[in-house]
């Protein structure tokens, strides 16, 4: 009898660290849509947290090399996209995006969103 339920508190045991696993935090995660304007807003605790950002809207100007405009119907925020996080296909400023990255959150230089993802929104 001690054996059987040894037997089923260790398979109870094993059951319950079996359901514990580790999570996808990529783009297309469950990553919460923000705009501009709450991104600014909540620019410093986004960063510390390293929280993935998703935001939809369009890029309207690149600045240099890897540093674009952003904009959305709130406002408009510097993002960074390394060459190989652009998209296959072509874009434009009229084309609408939905970005994914994390804040940088810099009291000087000011808040920036490294894109890790982006998708051109299609109609």
């Amino acid at each position: 009898m001690k054996q059987l339920s040894k037997m089923l508190m260790a398979g109870l045991i094993l059951m319950i660290a079996g359901t514990v696993q580790a999570q996808y935090k990529g783009p297309g995660a469950n990553n919460k849509s923000f705009t501009v304007k709450e991104v600014t807003q909540q620019a410093s605790k986004l960063d510390r947290s390293d929280t993935l950002v998703k935001l939809q809207g369009f890029i309207v100007q690149q600045i240099n090399g890897d540093t674009y405009w952003f904009q959305d119907a709130t406002g408009k925020i510097k993002i960074e996209i390394e060459k190989n996080d652009l998209p296959a296909e072509p874009f434009d400023e009229k084309s609408e995006v939905i970005i994914t990255g994390e804040v940088d959150y810099d009291l000087l230089e000011g808040t920036e969103i490294e894109v890790e993802h982006i998708e051109i929104k299609t109609s």
